[in-house]
């Protein structure tokens, strides 16, 4: 009743369209892992090349943690969920109760820990 309440009103209707579209573009690490870790291979690869051509052409880097030689692709990850991820999707799972994203996201967490706990910088383990 209460999201009735909350969608009548064209204001809020707005909000949470473009709330929808901010989460879909940013909801890798709510994916399941494989997903999760193919897309954040993709992702900081794009982030590579683009610190590689920033020096190659002696421009500022704009994002000077994704140098492929001593970025942690783990914590990076990890940092990424702690600032932009954790409390926007805790929200809408009170609104929307969305248990599969949850369970994705803390398995994510977890694997992106273990990684880092390892001092591991790769998308994933070395084979054993």
């Amino acid at each position: 009743e209460s999201i009735k309440t909350v969608l009548r009103s064209p204001e809020n209707r707005i909000l949470i369209k473009r709330m929808l579209i901010k989460c879909a573009d940013i909801s890798n690490p709510c994916r399941p892992r494989e997903q999760c870790i193919e897309w954040a291979g993709r992702i900081s690869e794009e982030y590579f090349a683009q610190t590689d051509e920033e020096r190659r052409q002696g421009l500022p880097v704009v994002m000077p943690v994704f140098d492929r030689n001593t970025c942690s692709i783990p914590k990076s990850q990890l940092s990424f969920i702690d600032y932009f991820i954790i409390d926007m999707f805790d929200a809408w799972d009170a609104f929307a109760d969305l248990p599969n994203l949850m369970e994705h996201l803390n398995n994510n967490i977890k694997y992106w820990k273990g990684l880092d706990g390892r001092n591991l910088r790769a998308l994933r383990p070395p084979p054993e």
